[in-house]
């Protein structure tokens, strides 16, 4: 009776192993997806925004065309804070789910404790969020002043 009670009791605690085994492979991957989404969308509007920003620097100032430049700096602006939104966003679901795999490797006691040893190592400083803060502000500086100028130009015209 006591062989076959600690052989359940061995059976539920690889049970458990596993079952915790899976929710560290599941952490990991959605901290990975977020510094996806985070890298994705910052490209995706950075290069939009670069891009956008080229054509409308081409518009002449006497233009009808300049209702557009401001359709298009409004919108400039909105997709860069859009960065800042999802950066944010994608952190918080990062930051909680690398605190759920240091946790299962200290409950599993695990040799090497890698995410434990990143997260001691890493620089506290956070040098990518005031990357993506610097380049958000300079985009958005540029979104003004053409949205400025297009103004500008568009009431000298009237």
């Amino acid at each position: 009776m006591d062989e076959s009670n600690g052989s359940e009791d061995e059976s539920k605690n690889r049970m458990e192993i596993e079952k915790a085994l899976r929710e560290y492979d599941q952490a990991l991957e959605i901290g990975h997806h977020n510094d996806i989404i985070i890298n994705e969308v910052a490209a995706i509007v950075w290069g939009a925004n670069t891009l956008l920003l080229g054509f409308v620097l081409e518009v002449p100032c006497h233009s009808k065309n300049q209702r557009l430049v401001i359709v298009a700096a409004v919108l400039g602006v909105f997709l860069s804070l859009y960065v800042l939104l999802v950066h944010k966003l994608a952190k918080i679901n990062q930051k909680k789910a690398y605190e759920i795999a240091r946790q299962i490797e200290r409950d599993l006691s695990f040799p090497y404790q890698i995410n434990i040893k990143i997260s001691d190592n890493y620089p506290k400083w956070k040098f990518g969020l005031k990357a993506v803060w610097a380049l958000t502000v300079a985009f958005v500086l540029a979104w003004v002043s053409v949205l400025w100028n297009a103004f500008a130009c568009f009431c000298r015209d009237r």
